[in-house]
């Protein structure tokens, strides 16, 4: 079964979790016939044995319930264990390629499947970052910030009052640069509001958003700029030194190829408005 998911060709082998994948919700939109090209395989209901690692990060999934592990052997291969259900297993010199466990589980192969993607996509230059997205023009905004800071309220408020808006994607959009072009893919993973387009656009802007007393809105510098997109790209890249440093130069060329915004703001028709006038109509805009 292949898919074609921010302008790469997965290819997922199996049968099991293959299967159930292709029922997953927005699947189907990516589905591809192309056999010409597979740029990613993960091979999923894969026998896996964990071994010894070194532990760089712990998080939780599912509201926190499952808590996940990020590490790496002594070979320097990459794993993944989803609480006590499964395994995922990437190693860097064989980036093409990633290993899944069976997980028989729909919502716990959506996180496997996009954690797979994470992980090839960093060394192809295409991640899955944690926005909502609008677009207007022809363009897409992100929307960046903290769970619960806004994102989806504020890209709402962008379709009901700016004309001509609507929804790429609410959760995790696919980001790359092509040709010294930022640009953002629709994709499968959409978090709760079931938003799938299999589309590819120019990035207007990033906004990072805060939630403050009045609406505000201010052009980032460099260093700013940085720190105000890797929060919301993949968190475990950031724990591991190589994969550091290639989420170093994947950022770079993001921000150094759009204007970065933050914006303090109410939940209010302004605040699209604001937001809205100044990346469209400011100097930074192309």
């Amino acid at each position: 079964m292949r898919y074609t998911i921010g302008g790469h060709t997965i290819a997922l082998i199996g049968q099991n979790d293959a299967n159930l994948a292709a029922r997953l919700p927005g699947m189907h939109l990516f589905a591809t016939d192309d056999t010409s090209l597979e740029e990613i395989r993960v091979v999923l209901d894969a026998e896996l044995t964990l071994p010894d690692c070194q532990w760089h990060h712990r998080f939780g999934i599912a509201d926190d319930i499952m808590e996940c592990r990020f590490g790496t052997d002594c070979e320097g291969v990459y794993y993944y264990t989803f609480g006590h259900h499964g395994l995922l297993r990437f190693d860097a010199r064989k980036p093409d390629t990633v290993f899944c466990s069976h997980l028989g589980d729909a919502d716990l192969l959506r996180y496997a499947l996009w954690t797979a993607y994470s992980m090839a996509g960093l060394h192809l230059g295409a991640l899955p970052v944690h926005a909502s997205t609008v677009v207007n023009g022809g363009r897409a905004v992100l929307c960046l910030g903290e769970s619960g800071t806004g994102k989806s309220t504020h890209t709402s408020l962008w379709i009901k009052h700016i004309e001509g808006s609507y929804l790429l994607n609410d959760d995790s959009p696919i980001v790359s640069v092509e040709k010294g072009q930022a640009v953002v893919y629709g994709s499968p993973w959409s978090g709760k509001t079931p938003c799938y387009r299999r589309e590819r656009l120019p990035i207007a802007a990033l906004l990072r958003l805060e939630q403050r007393p009045e609406n505000s809105i201010r052009h980032l510098g460099t260093v700013e700029a940085f720190t105000a997109l890797q929060p919301s790209c993949p968190p475990a890249l950031a724990r591991e030194e190589r994969c550091l440093d290639k989420l170093v130069e994947y950022i770079s060329a993001v921000i150094g190829s759009v204007p970065v915004y933050r914006m303090g703001c109410l939940p209010d028709a302004d605040a699209a408005r604001l937001s809205f006038n100044t990346i469209y109509n400011s100097r930074h805009a192309d």
